[in-house]
């Protein structure tokens, strides 16, 4: 493992490397493939504490560029961001966590803000150097806090972060199949377009009725 300082989310140079490097451990030499599994890995660290944060309605951390570090694995992939700061505002709340929306709002504000601000810079370097769709890669990150957010056992909080951040974030959507919840994906992975790989049973371009019964499936082994 290795720690970057977040601002070289932004180097081209340093993303092209760990794009790479991500190439060889899937074993695919197009870019667009490697990197937006990649950026899967990255949105994922990038969301994962803000999104547990407002599923608790806990103070969240800030993650402009400048606020934290990257662990990153010797495949290229970012597994872990270690934030210096969390917000707050007089009542110790950083997030709307309340009906009416107010509690924790300047700090929320702030939070949002700043991961919005991180997103839409860092997307761009990643389809720049990739060639992956920038709209494809907001989708990822809508997932991405869907995911996060349903494992913290609140989808809500999921819409509420997305809903704080807006820009060009999708709405995290959701499906209940055979009585267990999943992501409604709206991103593709690609892990599928590398060798032996396969589509994910959540995947997008599943056909839906292909889709259903492979999360009604994947509902029971989890009963």
């Amino acid at each position: 493992m290795s720690t970057v300082p977040g601002g070289a989310l932004l180097d081209p140079v340093w993303i092209a490397a760990r794009i790479d490097a991500m190439s060889h451990t899937w074993g695919t030499d197009v870019p667009r493939v490697a990197g937006t599994l990649w950026w899967c890995m990255v949105a994922s660290t990038l969301v994962d504490q803000i999104a547990v944060a407002y599923a608790a309605g806990t103070p969240a951390p800030v993650a402009a560029l400048g606020e934290f570090d990257c662990v990153v694995r010797p495949d290229g992939g970012v597994e872990h961001a270690r934030f210096r700061r969390v917000p707050v505002d007089r009542n110790g709340r950083s997030v709307r966590s309340d009906v009416g929306g107010e509690t924790g709002a300047a700090a929320a504000d702030e939070v949002a803000t700043a991961l919005r601000d991180t997103l839409t810079a860092v997307i761009s370097q990643v389809a720049a150097v990739s060639g992956a769709g920038i709209p494809a890669l907001w989708a990822v990150v809508a997932d991405a806090i869907g995911n996060r957010a349903l494992d913290a056992g609140s989808p809500d909080a999921a819409i509420r972060l997305a809903a704080d951040v807006g820009a060009r974030l999708p709405t995290p959507r959701f499906v209940t199949v055979a009585g267990r919840t999943f992501v409604r994906r709206a991103s593709c992975c690609l892990v599928y377009e590398t060798p032996g790989g396969q589509m994910c049973t959540s995947c997008p371009k599943r056909s839906p009725a292909d889709r259903a019964d492979r999360l009604a499936a994947a509902a029971r082994t989890r009963i």
